[in-house]
């Protein structure tokens, strides 16, 4: 059962956003310029996790078609305004049912977070097996995941602010049961207040090496990378290119 409310509500869909935007802001160039060289010049991207629609902006300017899916009806509400040409729907990734389409992407950690409680390798399998099928030859599938020593010695503090905002942010990492949960509390401006709210999110920690398998098993040729070019990823990140043969 998909737990939507729980995921990314106002407070913090607009503190991703405006704080931590610079994810998809950095991967966008890096994975334009990916297409490109893989002679994916226009057609239809998927973006799963879509967030605020960063990402689905870029796309629209280079002159692609978009349609993107996210479990934060918040989210999806930003990413209608920042790309109105988009196509936005607020589903599970577990749910989507994929059109044919030149690629699909999934950055920020997407598959590996636990809003929908069925999110397991099995299913994820058979995502990555939709994926391929909706895919023609040489069709890209990219994204990124947390893998075991996400968080270094298995707890971490981590707090940000901005002009109108505040993030406190604490991480653990089980790793015998492979999972991370952040607890985070959030303090927005309202008029001359600040508005308290508070989220637990929970992710499943990736096997890379699984992955990376049953990825070629399906029948996909498959790339591990450490970064989206000049944008590089932390200890406990991996990402995935993964071209359909």
């Amino acid at each position: 059962m998909a737990r939507s409310r729980h995921a990314y509500r106002g407070d913090l869909a607009y503190i991703h956003d405006v704080g931590y935007g610079y994810f998809a802001t950095g991967a966008a160039p890096w994975l334009l310029a990916l297409f490109q060289r893989n002679q994916i010049e226009r057609g239809l991207v998927v973006d799963l996790g879509c967030g605020s629609g960063i990402w689905a902006q870029a796309l629209g300017a280079a002159g692609y078609d978009v349609l993107g899916f996210d479990i934060s009806p918040a989210m999806i509400a930003l990413a209608r305004k920042r790309a109105p040409k988009a196509e936005f729907r607020c589903e599970s990734f577990l749910d989507v049912r994929l059109p044919p389409c030149a690629a699909v992407t999934a950055m920020g950690e997407i598959l590996n977070y636990q809003f929908d409680e069925r999110n397991n390798f099995q299913h994820l399998a058979r995502l990555f097996r939709r994926i391929h099928d909706a895919l023609p030859p040489g069709g890209l599938f990219v994204f990124d995941g947390a893998e075991p020593g996400r968080v270094p010695g298995g707890y971490r503090e981590r707090n940000a602010a901005g002009a109108d905002w505040a993030c406190l942010s604490n991480s653990t990492e089980d790793q015998k049961q492979r999972t991370l949960t952040r607890d985070i509390t959030t303090f927005r401006k309202v008029e001359k207040l600040y508005r308290r709210n508070h989220e637990v999110h929970r992710l499943r920690l990736f096997d890379r090496e699984q992955v990376a398998d049953e990825l070629r098993k399906i029948g996909f040729r498959v790339r591990v990378i450490r970064g989206y070019g000049e944008l590089r990823f932390p200890v406990g990140y991996v990402g995935f290119v993964a071209r359909k043969a």
